[in-house]
């Protein structure tokens, strides 16, 4: 018998040659983008693939265990891997040893998640985003008010929930404005306004701008601040 930690691995391969045994492999391009998938602890958490073979995972939580409010991680907000083809689909790994797996099967589109030094521990159907405004969702470094001050993680959720790792009340809600804009309205009482590029939804690693208003600032009023972000 082998070390326990390479059963999991096992059962990874004996899934995929039984996968491409009875489905064609697919091409990889009509997988790029983003999916919902689920945790281990059934929250829904959102998963970007892009055709540079890099992967991201955007996710937050609202417990009510959470006690006081505290600043949220940013390993609790995001997780970078990389993706590869696999079985008959792709296979998504990450420096903290998770895996997810996006495959094609006889009951759809489904979603098989390892954690480190385990079974399998989560198996759900996959649902991949196709509306445009889902474009914005994924993770973003933005400058804050105070130009002393670093940049900050923001995450747009597919459930339209959004959370950083500068306030307190980490969580607020986002929505998309008529001009292509997305709002952020800060449970703390900040509110953000993403502006698009001259193309749109900003690309990985391309700056745009930014404003901010402070929390008693009434809709209309000018912003607290102008500054820019940067997609992760």
């Amino acid at each position: 018998m082998g070390p326990s930690w390479l059963k999991p691995a096992a059962g990874l391969l004996v899934g995929a040659v039984l996968l491409r045994a009875v489905f064609p492999q697919p091409d990889a391009e009509w997988m790029m983008g983003s999916w919902v998938l689920t945790d281990q602890d059934n929250v829904p958490f959102d998963l970007v693939l892009r055709p540079d073979g890099s992967s991201l995972t955007v996710s937050g939580k609202r417990h009510p265990d959470l006690g006081r409010p505290h600043r949220m991680a940013s390993d609790q907000l995001i997780q970078t891997g990389r993706w590869q083809t696999w079985g008959n689909g792709i296979r998504s790994t990450y420096s903290d040893g998770w895996i997810d797996t996006i495959q094609v099967g006889p009951d759809g589109v489904q979603q098989w998640s390892w954690k480190p030094g385990t079974g399998l521990r989560t198996e759900s159907p996959a649902v991949q985003l196709t509306s445009p405004i889902m474009g914005w969702v994924g993770a973003y470094e933005l400058e804050p008010t105070e130009t002393e001050k670093p940049p900050y993680l923001a995450v747009l959720t597919s459930s339209g929930i959004a959370f950083n790792d500068i306030d307190q009340v980490a969580d607020g809600s986002w929505t998309l404005e008529g001009n292509g804009s997305v709002l952020i309205k800060w449970t703390s009482g900040w509110r953000t306004l993403l502006k698009p590029t001259a193309d749109g939804i900003p690309n990985p690693e391309e700056r745009f701008a930014l404003q901010h208003w402070r929390p008693g600032l009434a809709a209309g009023q000018p912003p607290s601040a102008n500054r820019s972000g940067i997609r992760l």
